[in-house]
């Protein structure tokens, strides 16, 4: 099957106020409000929680505009995707409101967030079966010596916050590695967002489907993000 990525940050409207109206979006709140219809109009239903399948809403290839807080991933599939489909829509993540492009349109079937529960910016990975954020995942942030049902079998990832986390290629944290900083840094007033997107990790040099373990810190050698370079002393405490 072809690779087609719909890489979506949609077109929100910039604001000082990202509120939509009866909802407070503070820096640790993360919500997705879908509507049928453009301009935030027709049916719609809020998003606080993964939703593998979008037809329990309603909302099955329907939604074409939205407001929303903090990484959403939508699907062109139930269940995120797992079947290597590889297409897949990604919203601005302090965004606000509007239209979502017409690639992304009425193409959602499933969605979930990216990073953590806790806080917008807290340190935190999210590991992915598929390429592109696809299928099953295996979530955390503090150091894992396996990878349980991903063990051997991620082939993307997501960071959030200034921590770095370095990624093994066998089980407690031995074999090669890799340490990932967030690359990106985004802003809007006083709330702030760090992250990496990493949507094949044969791109960080090490093999798809080789990682095992993951650390707190940076312990690599190889780093990737943080334009001040490796920052040694991150250890690997939890």
């Amino acid at each position: 099957m072809n690779f087609i990525e719909f890489w979506c940050f949609l077109a929100f409207i910039t604001s000082s106020n990202l509120n939509e109206e009866g909802v407070a979006a503070a820096g640790d709140f993360r919500y997705l409000t879908g509507y049928a219809g453009p301009n935030q109009t027709g049916a719609h239903y809020q998003f606080t929680e993964y939703m593998p399948d979008l037809s329990m809403v309603q909302m099955d290839n329907t939604i074409e505009s939205s407001c929303g807080f903090g990484f959403w991933v939508i699907y062109d599939a139930v269940n995120y995707d797992q079947l290597n489909n590889d297409t897949r829509c990604t919203t601005a993540p302090l965004g606000g409101c509007g239209n979502w492009a017409s690639w992304c349109q009425n193409l959602g079937s499933s969605l979930r967030y990216a990073g953590s529960p806790y806080g917008l910016n807290d340190d935190y990975y999210s590991l992915y079966e598929g390429t592109n954020f696809r299928g099953k995942e295996f979530r955390g942030n503090t150091n894992a010596a396996d990878l349980d049902d991903l063990d051997m079998a991620v082939s993307s990832l997501i960071v959030t916050g200034q921590s770095g986390w370095t990624f093994y290629t066998d089980v407690n944290f031995t074999g090669s590695n890799v340490c990932v900083f967030a690359n990106v840094h985004a802003s809007n007033g006083d709330i702030h967002l760090d992250y990496a997107m990493i949507t094949h990790v044969d791109t960080l040099g090490v093999a798809d489907n080789s990682i095992r373990s993951v650390a707190r810190g940076c312990l690599s050698e190889s780093v990737l993000g943080h334009p001040g370079g490796e920052r040694r002393g991150q250890d690997a405490s939890n």
